[in-house]
């Protein structure tokens, strides 16, 4: 490709690869809708990411900081546990949804909130959202559904 070319994409979506940037006149996430274009793009912005989450800062008298340890325990702890992640984030969600009603829509103060149906609401987040909906999501439909991984990793364009 020269710098000045234009790759033609499909529903009229062109790219024009620019030294490392590809300049679109319509764009998706920062990328090119070519068949050629994407694999590229997409690997440059997965090396970003990389350089980002597993570059090690560096202090003035040159040791590295912990703080990337910490951030990469961080980032990886959904991955590394996804049940326990889904039963974190439904609890809270619920929660803060209730609270959040109690506050915008009944108009409550902070000192007001119904802690006792808050709490309920906890427990059906915790038990209902994180847990039953995690198994048979994730641990019935892969036997209902054997092919569901495959398609799950398939891009847009292939399904």
């Amino acid at each position: 490709f020269s710098t000045n070319s234009t790759v033609p994409g499909p529903s009229g979506w062109s790219c024009r690869p620019q030294g490392n940037v590809c300049k679109t006149s319509r764009t998706m996430l920062g990328l090119c809708r070519s068949s050629l274009i994407p694999s590229v793009g997409l690997r440059r912005h997965a090396l970003s990411a990389q350089r980002l989450f597993n570059s090690t800062p560096k202090l003035k008298d040159g040791a590295s900081a912990t703080s990337t340890s910490l951030t990469s325990k961080i980032v990886s702890f959904p991955k590394n546990n996804p049940f326990t992640f889904q039963l974190l984030v439904a609890t809270g969600k619920t929660a803060a949804a209730d609270i959040m009603v109690q506050i915008v829509v009944e108009k409550k103060k902070l000192s007001e909130i119904d802690w006792r149906r808050n709490g309920i609401f906890v427990a059906f987040g915790f038990a209902y959202l994180g847990g039953f909906q995690y198994w048979i999501m994730v641990t019935k439909y892969r036997q209902w559904f054997p092919t569901m991984d495959r398609f799950a990793k398939l891009s847009f364009a292939e399904k």
